[in-house]
């Protein structure tokens, strides 16, 4: 089976400044990965580089065995077949809810007005949003912008979704709404990779948790076994401290 992405030898650097250091990859259809890791480890830079939103100095990345690296394919192709979400809601201001979900399905996508207007509505109400369609983002609070933001990633119809800390920028009480629609993605099949700071859902939503630091994979495995048994030195210690905030150690169940 092909998988959904697959890299290798990837490496990135700004300047002097090597960000990615040869990350080997692999995502199979379906798949839930969580990627974690201290700030600056380069799981941001991964998302980027794996959407085309970033050039790589080595490597290869494919996206259900279609090479993207290199600029081989155009955006309206990498668009369908990967979709990112931001820490940021990049909404249009001066567009309601409803607009800004249709936007990319009509200019990018050609489709009819009807169509795109019957999908945006359709991908609101999924999130939650089905009586806000003619709200601004100004009249909207910042879990509600952010769950704009996956409809309309999500109306591009992508094969896989990928986010980047999409609850870093909300305030604590409405981290909750936006975990659950991207826990209802996650059973409704779609592969996907979080960038996520949030551990018990981390374990609770993923296939597989990733570890980077200084732009390596340190360490991966699922749920049950990292969260429990971690092999490596450097992940038990951040794990430790990342689930000593929520009262949990390594090797006890977390908290539901």
């Amino acid at each position: 089976m092909i998988p959904a992405i697959e890299v290798r030898g990837l490496r990135k650097a700004f300047g002097k400044l090597e960000i990615l250091r040869g990350i080997d990859l692999t995502v199979d259809d379906g798949e839930v990965l969580s990627v974690i890791g201290p700030s600056g480890s380069g799981k941001s830079t991964l998302a980027r580089c794996i959407c085309c939103l970033e050039s790589i100095q080595a490597g290869e990345i494919r996206l259900h065995g279609e090479r993207v690296d290199g600029g081989r394919l155009g955006s309206r192709e990498i668009s369908r077949l990967a979709g990112m979400i931001f820490q940021q809601f990049n909404l249009w201001p001066h567009l309601t809810a409803l607009q800004n979900v249709c936007l990319a399905p009509l200019q990018v996508l050609g489709l009819p007005l009807e169509e795109a207007r019957e999908r945006g509505v359709t991908l609101l109400e999924r999130v939650g949003l089905g009586d806000r369609l003619d709200a601004r983002p100004g009249r909207l609070s910042g879990g509600q912008q952010q769950r704009v933001a996956i409809a309309r990633a999500l109306a591009m119809e992508p094969r896989i979704m990928l986010f980047d800390e999409p609850t870093s920028a909300l305030d604590p009480e409405l981290v909750g709404e936006v975990l659950e629609v991207i826990a209802d993605l996650a059973r409704s099949g779609m592969t996907m990779v979080i960038i996520t700071h949030e551990m018990l859902f981390a374990r609770d939503v993923s296939s597989r948790i990733l570890f980077m630091d200084e732009g390596e994979v340190v360490e991966e495995g699922s749920p049950e076994v990292f969260f429990t048994a971690p092999t490596k030195a450097r992940t038990r210690q951040f794990l430790q401290r990342m689930l000593s905030h929520i009262g949990q150690e390594i090797g006890k169940e977390p908290l539901r």
